[in-house]
């Protein structure tokens, strides 16, 4: 599906509604993104995703959102390769690598998406975000009972979490 062609006053009465969002806002901006995604605005959309998660870090619609417009654009390639790069520069940045992991395991390299949030956890043991990925990661490679694992050690960090009940639940469920 080929995105529409906008004209000048679409663009401008976009461009208007950009500007009227509150800048602190992360779901407007995860919004604002998904408005730009559907006029075709890649670029612009993977700008307004990209600070949803700066100003909320485990909002995982905008961290879809995200993955979903780098997928449809080719863009993953281009990413891997900046995010190494930012990690070679400065192999503390915790931000590259939770994006490096998130882009793996967003194109089935499970195996190396595990080892960016295994050197994550290294660095922060009791990361619940972390260990959840780890979980993910493990499930989607089949890894059930390692996934479990996983789940089980986030649970402990956060035993009221709804998320992680519903992943070993799921987890437990498909171990049968």
């Amino acid at each position: 599906m080929a995105a529409p062609v906008l004209s000048e006053r679409d663009l401008a009465v976009l461009r208007s509604f950009a500007r009227r969002i509150d800048p602190l806002d992360a779901g407007a901006h995860n919004n604002l993104g998904v408005l730009y995604f559907q006029k075709g605005l890649i670029e612009d959309a993977m700008g307004a995703f990209t600070r949803a998660l700066e100003l909320d870090p485990k909002m995982q619609v905008a961290q879809r959102n995200l993955e979903i417009a780098y997928h449809k654009t080719g863009y993953y390639d281009r990413r891997v390769a900046e995010l190494t790069e930012r990690l070679r520069v400065r192999p503390n940045d915790r931000e590259a690598r939770w994006e490096l992991g998130r882009t793996y395991a967003s194109l089935g390299q499970q195996d190396l998406a595990i080892q960016e949030f295994e050197a994550l956890l290294a660095a922060s043991p009791h990361d619940v975000a972390v260990l959840i990925q780890l979980g993910l990661a493990e499930k989607n490679r089949g890894a059930l009972a390692e996934a479990t694992e996983w789940f089980t050690r986030a649970l402990e960090q956060d035993p009221r979490s709804s998320v992680i009940h519903f992943y070993i639940g799921e987890t437990c469920y498909n171990r049968g």
